[in-house]
């Protein structure tokens, strides 16, 4: 009798594993370890993945991992559809279709603009924006303070200031926020000082001059400088006081907006951006190499209203006004510090340079231009 052996088992099916087998949790300690850069491609996966990237969960993981990027946030003045009033949005620097764009930050409480923060001043706090005074030229100005939580794209107000101010400044050292200006008896209510920790404002005195101050925060201190004089402050917590810093030069000539990378201060000076050192004694402001395509896309008519420190690039906002018609423009720049037989210089790479927004109606403005951690 012919031998019959057992007929093998057939081969098992390989069982497929959907993303809805997966738990929720799961996925969210995944995703919350990828760049917030890939979330808005990420939200096409499925409408799970949408509602998770939307939720304020996906932010509570990021900060237990301790996973953080730096994200460019722009605030704009934007005009209502009557075109008789304006509102401020805010809106996060991408890239879409491999070109700088505008998202717009969609908020989950209230709306990502308060048309009672015209003219406020924002500072950013590690994760967080705080908006602080403002109040439109027909309106009184106004004390209070609100916070945009980065991560959970939350607004919450915080401790109105002691003293109602629009059109200030407002700095961010050693968590502390400090604010000048914007008020009406300058002698008297001259600028104060936000303890972040205990949530308490208290007077920051004013510097020993009569003229308007600018400020700074550099190595570690907060300066205050004026277009007048060579007369640079630093501002001593401890001692609750402004003292003269001889060794601090060159602020003086700086009119427009800055922004301090490193150990360099950079601006724009006879058209051209500019870096310099206040420290290596002579406080000259040396061209930036390697721009020429910027110079190129500007128009005659520019101006510069905005340079940004985010994460060590420099960035460069300007507009162009033609015909009650407006343009906005960025530029992102890497630098590099070279050694040369004439000295250091600074070189720019120009990653990219493009129209934010064009032809729009002149009464568009940007308010603010921030670089936060989230």
């Amino acid at each position: 009798m012919a031998n019959n052996p057992i007929a093998a088992p057939p081969p098992a099916k390989k069982r497929k594993t959907s993303l809805s087998s997966i738990p929720d949790d799961v996925i969210v300690n995944v995703l919350a370890r990828i760049s917030i850069s890939h979330y808005r491609s990420l939200c096409l996966v499925s409408k799970n993945f949408y509602s998770l990237l939307s939720s304020p969960d996906i932010y509570f993981a990021r900060s237990l991992i301790g996973t953080t990027d730096v994200h460019l946030y722009v605030c704009l003045r934007l005009p209502t559809p009557s075109s008789t009033s304006h509102h401020h949005r805010w809106f996060n620097l991408g890239y879409r279709q491999g070109q700088l764009s505008l998202v717009p930050v969609r908020t989950l409480s209230s709306s990502s603009y308060s048309p009672d923060r015209l003219n406020s001043t924002s500072v950013a706090v590690h994760s967080e924006i705080y908006q602080i005074g403002g109040g439109s030229n027909e309106e009184k100005r106004t004390r209070a303070v609100r916070v945009l939580d980065c991560r959970s794209r939350t607004w919450r107000p915080a401790p109105d200031m002691k003293v109602a101010r629009k059109h200030a400044r407002s700095y961010f050292l050693d968590d502390k926020i400090y604010v000048t200006g914007g008020c009406t008896r300058r002698e008297e209510n001259w600028g104060e000082v936000f303890d972040i920790k205990t949530q308490k404002w208290k007077p920051l005195p004013k510097p020993p001059s009569d003229h308007d101050h600018k400020g700074v925060v550099y190595g570690g201190r907060l300066y205050a400088f004026t277009s007048m004089n060579n007369n640079n402050y630093a501002y001593e917590p401890k001692e609750e006081r402004w003292v003269q810093e001889a060794g601090f030069v060159g602020l003086g000539p700086i009119t427009g907006p800055l922004c301090v990378i490193g150990n360099e201060i950079f601006s724009e000076h006879d058209r051209k951006y500019t870096w310099y050192n206040p420290r290596n004694g002579n406080g000259k402001q040396q061209v930036i190499d390697g721009l020429n395509d910027v110079y190129k896309k500007r128009a005659n008519n520019y101006r510069t209203i905005q340079l940004v420190n985010h994460g060590g690039k420099l960035v460069i906002i300007w507009n162009e006004t033609r015909r009650k018609r407006k343009r906005l423009w960025c530029a992102v720049i890497s630098l590099e510090e070279r050694s040369t037989p004439l000295g250091t210089r600074m070189r720019g790479k120009v990653e990219r340079c493009d129209l934010l927004l064009d032809s729009v109606h002149k009464s568009y403005m940007l308010s603010s231009c921030l670089s936060v951690l989230v």
